[in-house]
């Protein structure tokens, strides 16, 4: 267990302690009982503790440690926690800021209670897309700036959101409990995974869940321990051109432990910044020499070729790795790497390799595909 999160641990054992204290006074019934705590493996920004009143859930940034969430799910009507936040479970109408969420829950069988999801036309998965053209799931806009009297109507029980799009505090006025999901700061991609934890437990599936994220870890070591007759670590470089800036992610990002497992050496692998980064393309120029292959993660409504990057980025041409045998595209617009990438890191780690090792055919990609020539 890593120091930051027995850190967590112990301040949330703190907090539970407390408030247990401070129910005690309240009656003379049983005392609440810690009964489990409930370990993770790879996430640092989830906590949860098994009570007799229910599962403590706290959420923090797993990279400053700050904590933004905390609240106990549970199935009874009223509880002696009534300190902090309480989310009452079952739930039957949930909704969907990210279409991450939409994933988590589809992996547990739980996707049939989303009834409201953000920016629907860009949503892949089969029962989402149908629930919205039977009308028992809606559009609410905007993460950032949701149609509140759609959401209202909706009446739901649980609103998974993200904690930097907008002010949320309007939810508690209207009795919608929210929760604030952090995965995608997570830096090692079977981190991520791990969150499918947290859906286990609100969802009364952790068996399920365990099942999930255990076959996924069990795939991504199988990938990652391939043996590579060649010595040789490739140079791997990501992001693209935009409004003239190069952007991509940095030395500790979920990429770069990606390509790092696949037995390459990220471009900025030096860098220690988790979030993205912005260079001068003349940086890059400067580093061409050194790069061997480029990851490009693009959104176009155009299929990105290479004639499709020369009319619109001619500068690409000036790097020695623009060639289709050096890249891997992923074009947003059309593949499901937000959606469905967070549950599939295997996926990625094995395309990752097949771009940079020859492992396997190119043409079964499903994310970074090849790009063509025309």
């Amino acid at each position: 267990m890593s120091k930051n999160l027995k850190i967590n641990y112990l301040y949330t054992v703190f907090l539970l302690i407390f408030f247990f204290q401070c129910n005690t006074f309240v009656d003379n019934s049983p005392p609440i009982e810690l009964t489990e705590i409930i370990e993770f493996e790879y996430a640092k920004g989830l906590s949860m503790y098994r009570t007799s009143e229910g599962v403590v859930i706290t959420i923090s940034n797993p990279i400053t440690n700050e904590i933004l969430d905390h609240f106990l799910v549970t199935d009874n009507e009223t509880s002696k926690l009534s300190s902090i936040k309480v989310i009452q479970k079952p739930f039957k109408s949930v909704l969907a800021y990210s279409s991450t969420y939409i994933s988590f829950m589809d992996a547990i069988e739980e996707a049939s209670k989303i009834t409201g999801v953000t920016y629907s036309k860009g949503i892949s998965n089969p029962i989402i897309k149908k629930r919205i053209n039977k009308g028992l799931a809606k559009d609410m806009g905007s993460d950032q700036s949701p149609d509140k009297e759609l959401i209202i109507s909706l009446k739901p029980d649980l609103a998974m959101i993200y904690p930097s799009n907008g002010n949320h505090n309007w939810f508690s006025s209207f009795d919608i409990p929210t929760i604030k999901n952090l995965e995608y700061l997570e830096i090692h991609p079977l981190a991520q995974a791990e969150w499918i934890k947290l859906y286990g437990v609100l969802f009364n599936k952790e068996t399920e869940a365990n099942k999930v994220f255990k076959a996924i870890k069990e795939n991504y070591i199988s990938a990652k321990n391939y043996n590579n007759s060649s010595n040789k670590k490739p140079v791997v470089l990501c992001g693209e051109l935009f409004d003239g800036t190069w952007t991509l992610p940095g030395g500790k990002s979920f990429t770069s432990q990606l390509i790092k497992d696949a037995g390459g050496i990220y471009f900025l692998e030096n860098d220690s910044t988790s979030g993205s980064k912005k260079l001068d393309f003349e940086y890059i120029l400067e580093k061409d020499s050194i790069i061997d292959y480029w990851l490009l993660l693009s959104y176009s409504q155009s299929p990105i070729t290479i004639s499709y990057l020369k009319q619109n980025k001619p500068r690409y041409t000036y790097l020695s790795v623009f060639e289709p045998s050096k890249i891997g595209v992923c074009n947003t617009a059309t593949s499901p790497y937000f959606e469905k990438g967070i549950l599939e890191p295997h996926v990625l780690l094995n395309e990752i390799k097949t771009l940079i090792h020859g492992v396997y055919k190119r043409d079964t990609s499903i994310y970074f595909k090849p790009i063509s020539n025309e």
